[in-house]
């Protein structure tokens, strides 16, 4: 069996490849991951055919999909499947009501995803009742979590620095919020009790 070396980037979708010819004949082989795996720069996985995979993702905004072609060898094409889970379904008429949609959900500190012109999140039952209390119409299925959606961010979200500002985003829609001017700052800060996070620890600030 063909052994892999340690995962670095992604080479492309599937899909694409397959219309190059550049898969040809080679077999396919998988690596299953949750959701919730697809950010990490460092993972360790086996495929289905038994292989070890190791990822080491560590360029600025890689994120791994559904789908996403991580290795090429002589014998076989390794590919990311991202398994379904049960999540939350939004299917809004407007674009207004999608911009509601997702303000309100960032502020519950909540990831999204987009699946066309739906917005998916991962099943709550709490979120589940609000968004019904807040008239969001949310059902339940079983889908692929793959395409996070996100918001730009300012160069330099993770170092030292303040600012002063109103609605924004540290680069996910699931941390919109609003508040005063306040201060970013890097891990090593976080020892200084006027530091907090909400976001488990991702990212850093203190309140003025």
């Amino acid at each position: 069996m063909e052994q892999l070396p340690i995962i670095e980037h992604i080479v492309g979708k599937l899909a694409d490849l397959q219309k190059t010819g550049v898969v040809g004949t080679k077999t396919i082989d998988y690596v299953s991951l949750q959701w919730f795996e697809c950010d990490r720069n460092i993972l360790r996985k086996q495929s289905h055919a038994g292989r070890e995979v190791a990822f080491r993702l560590l360029k600025e905004g890689q994120r791994l999909s559904h789908d996403d072609v991580v290795f090429i060898g002589e014998d076989c094409v390794l590919v990311v499947e991202i398994l379904p889970s049960q999540v939350i379904v939004l299917s809004p008429k407007t674009l207004p009501e999608m911009a509601r949609a997702c303000y309100e959900i960032g502020n519950k500190h909540s990831p999204l995803f987009l699946d066309g012109n739906e917005v998916l999140l991962p099943y709550d039952k709490p979120m589940f009742e609000w968004l019904e209390a807040a008239g969001f119409y949310p059902h339940v299925e079983q889908r692929r979590l793959s395409y996070a959606l996100r918001a730009n961010s300012a160069p330099g979200h993770g170092v030292g620095h303040s600012h002063g500002h109103g609605e924004h985003s540290h680069g996910y829609v699931d941390h919109v919020h609003t508040h005063t001017a306040h201060s970013h700052a890097s891990h090593q800060d976080v020892k200084n009790e006027n530091f907090h996070s909400h976001d488990g620890g991702r990212t850093w600030h203190a309140h003025d």
